[in-house]
């Protein structure tokens, strides 16, 4: 079974690449994890007060958290497992603990996705994912006449091409 890394900026369009992932892997159980970066706080009181997922689960929309809702419904044959985790830090030696302690095999680098961060410690991390040396793998987003720019929850719904 492998663990597959997406990193999100949790809106919608970020779960659309789990429909490729499951086309990649056909007959084959996967993880998804979904991981979502944020810079450690930079003085010292944050720092001492500072707890994982303390104020980070309010990030997390419920639009996003109903759309992994359906996508674990739509690929539960596929997928054994889907979830979000938080990676703190902006070091490729922070970056690797991460993937080891998920036990990643494959990183999934989204080509054509503009981060937009969800508060202002979040950070784009394709520079570091670049950087390290996972198997990694590109995918764009095929663009559908009929979808507006911003996806939306009823996206994830439409049959895979």
């Amino acid at each position: 079974m492998k663990n597959i890394l997406i990193p999100t900026d949790f809106s919608i369009r970020s779960l659309s690449y789990v429909h490729n992932i499951v086309a990649q892997h056909p007959g084959e159980q996967v993880n998804i994890i979904l991981m979502h970066a944020l810079e450690m706080p930079d003085s010292l009181f944050d720092l001492m007060t500072y707890t994982r997922n303390s104020r980070h689960i309010e990030l997390i929309s419920s639009d996003f958290q109903d759309g992994c809702e359906i996508i674990r419904n739509k690929y539960s044959s596929s997928i054994s497992q889907l979830r979000i985790e938080f990676f703190h830090g902006n070091t490729r030696a922070a970056l690797r603990n991460f993937l080891l302690a998920q036990n990643i095999d494959l990183i999934i680098q989204p080509a054509d996705h503009e981060f937009n961060a969800p508060s202002k410690r979040s950070y784009d991390p394709q520079k570091l994912i670049s950087k390290c040396n996972y198997p990694k793998m590109k995918i764009q987003l095929q663009r559908r006449k009929y979808l507006v720019d911003r996806s939306t929850i009823s996206a994830l719904l439409l049959p895979t091409e």
